[in-house]
């Protein structure tokens, strides 16, 4: 089967305007050379033309290597997303169903509700999985978040179904389908994934996605070749005030694949992914899902009483004109949230900020890819900025061609 391609076109014919972009690719430049960044790589996509790459910085501010745009980079949260898609794959054979109980398939979670200073009555459905809604935290904060690592001891344990068992000692915070609160949940998919399907779940991946998509570059381990262009991560160091290497606590990797976190890839391999989502499923000649299971990825599910209260983490924000699909956010209502996207754009990130959205409405897909973790002070994150360029870009475009 070939490998799918994108094509390619300027601003202008895929109805931006070039200025605009070309304001947004300077902000990032002027990120980079005032050391806000180490380096920065973007690729916006409208339908399947390429309309915007941008490559600025270093992969490792050490020795000032150079960024390329096949720059690997760790995806962190952004790995969520994939876990959607190998647990949507196992719903289509006919393996799970939304509203079962995650003890089901886990039976470590069987007496969960019943541990000490637990405030749950039942273990959480697998639709609050999917949703950060079931009784699970992990932290609002990167520094809650690495504290809370640490608590897990993600350092120690051996396997999936090991970190898996720690999860099952620890008491929820809230009823489940109550409350959003960011969490360890999809760790909890990617043993799901191992249990059902009887593979390791980034070779599960590799075979069901990575593969047929020509994901050549993805994957949790890298060959030698692939492990030269993976980047540095970098932190902001708060006495120097100046980008450092990140420790390796500072990373919170796993040496196993775990389902929120731990995947390596590039800015195009990602866009093919988000691509497929767009087409509901398919990428080329390769089918991956169902059209009727990428609209269930996309769709809100969480209940509209939730939707009424504002649920914080970093620059994301659930609620009131944000709804949460399955594992990423969706954007119900662009003029409540005060966002410039479309409706229904899907969207997620990672703790070192790599980040990705898809509009359907508008038929776009951005990816930036970064290598420095998010900070609390981060109140105009890349992505939220590219956001408001591009979609300025969309309205002088279609101003322009109208005129």
């Amino acid at each position: 089967m070939p490998a799918y391609q994108f094509g390619s076109a300027t601003a202008a014919e895929a109805g931006f305007s070039g200025a605009v972009l070309a304001e947004l690719d300077a902000y990032f430049d002027t990120m980079v050379a005032n050391g806000e960044l180490p380096g920065h790589v973007m690729l916006l996509v409208r339908g399947d033309k390429v309309v915007r790459g941008h490559v600025t910085g270093f992969a490792d501010c050490r020795d000032r290597r150079p960024l390329t745009a096949d720059a690997i980079f760790t995806l962190f949260s952004m790995s969520k997303p994939l876990a959607a898609v190998a647990m949507l794959l196992l719903h289509e054979e006919g393996k799970w169903q939304f509203d079962d109980s995650v003890a089901d398939y886990l039976p470590e979670f069987r007496d969960i509700a019943s541990l000490p200073g637990s405030g749950a009555t039942r273990p959480p459905t697998i639709r609050e999985l999917f949703t950060h809604s079931a009784g699970f935290s992990l932290g609002r904060t990167v520094e809650e978040m690495q504290a809370n690592v640490q608590k897990l001891k993600w350092h120690d344990a051996r396997s999936l179904t090991e970190q898996i068992g720690r999860y099952a000692a620890i008491p929820l915070g809230y009823e489940p389908g109550t409350a959003w609160e960011y969490s360890v949940a999809t760790d909890l998919q990617a043993e799901i994934v191992e249990r059902l399907s009887g593979e390791r779940y980034d070779l599960f991946l590799k075979k069901r996605v990575f593969d047929p998509l020509g994901m050549t570059d993805t994957g949790f381990t890298l060959d030698y070749d692939r492990t030269r262009r993976l980047v540095c991560g970098h932190v902001l160091d708060p006495e120097t005030g100046r980008l450092r290497a990140a420790t390796p606590e500072e990373r919170m990797e796993s040496i196993f694949p775990m389902g929120g976190t731990s995947f390596k890839s590039t800015a195009q391999d990602y866009a093919r992914f988000a691509r497929m989502l767009l087409q509901r499923g398919t990428l080329g000649e390769a089918r991956i899902l169902k059209p009727e299971s990428v609209a269930l990825m996309l769709a809100n599910h969480l209940p509209d009483g939730l939707l009424e209260n504002r649920y914080p983490i970093l620059h994301y924000a659930i609620g009131q004109g944000n709804g949460h699909g399955l594992n990423g956010m969706v954007c119900l209502d662009p003029a409540r949230a005060g966002r410039p996207v479309g409706t229904g754009t899907y969207e997620w990130g990672g703790a070192f900020g790599t980040w990705f959205w898809i509009d359907p409405e508008h038929d776009i897909l951005c990816i930036g890819m970064t290598h420095r973790q998010r900070i609390q002070t981060d109140l105009r994150p890349p992505e939220i900025v590219a956001q408001e360029f591009i979609y300025r870009a969309l309205r002088e475009g279609a101003a322009a061609h109208t005129a």
